[in-house]
């Protein structure tokens, strides 16, 4: 029984958070065609609006605090008009918080760190949050040549594209496998893959 037991922890492990009855922290994922947020709790699927009043405090305390991500939303139009606060704060929660995975986004009713979800290469969430690999932060030209490396673009086109010298590419390359903690390009692309990139690639 006791062996049973922590085989099903196990496997549990593995499963998107909030799938599980009982488990009462929420895991956001991001409907991509309308760019609406669902989100898993105690074993079943939410809608945005069904969030507790507590939860929709914690998300509009981050987004007020966030002034970027207010400049980039309080801009935005849907249908040629500029949509609500609520609106707002759902297309904050879908930038910062779109991806599934295992680790879930409110935790004992505390936010966790954004993840690297994008909705596409150039996603407007650039702007207003931070790309990490490994844990540490990334600048705009490392965000970008690893999305060159993970289509299989050569270290020279890059560097072209870049509009930079061959040993300044490598300067930076090495940056990169230093912050992504692995000494080959394999190792940094496996890295990169695992913290979330490459996730938009062949979609519209």
């Amino acid at each position: 029984m006791k062996n049973k037991s922590t085989t099903s922890l196990q496997h549990s492990q593995h499963l998107i958070a909030g799938l599980l009855p009982g488990d009462s922290n929420i895991e956001f994922f991001g409907c991509r065609e309308k760019l609406e947020v669902k989100f898993t709790q105690n074993g079943k699927t939410h809608d945005f609006h069904e969030l507790s009043s507590q939860d929709h405090s914690t998300l509009m305390n981050a987004y007020n605090m966030n002034h970027e991500a207010q400049n980039v939303l309080q801009a935005y139009k849907e249908n040629g008009n500029f949509v609500s606060r609520a609106r707002q704060l759902e297309l904050y929660t879908y930038f910062m918080y779109g991806g599934t995975d295992t680790n879930p986004d409110i935790v004992d009713g505390k936010l966790q760190e954004p993840e690297n979800y994008r909705h596409t290469r150039d996603c407007i969430s650039l702007n207003f949050k931070p790309i990490k690999l490994n844990g540490n932060p990334l600048k705009k030209r490392e965000i970008f040549m690893l999305d060159e490396m993970l289509q299989d673009h050569k270290n020279l086109v890059i560097a072209m594209k870049m509009g930079i010298s061959e040993s300044t590419f490598a300067q930076h390359d090495a940056e990169l496998k230093k912050k992504a903690g692995v000494q080959s390009k394999p190792g940094l692309l496996v890295e990169a893959m695992r913290s979330g990139f490459g996730q938009y690639f062949n979609r519209v």
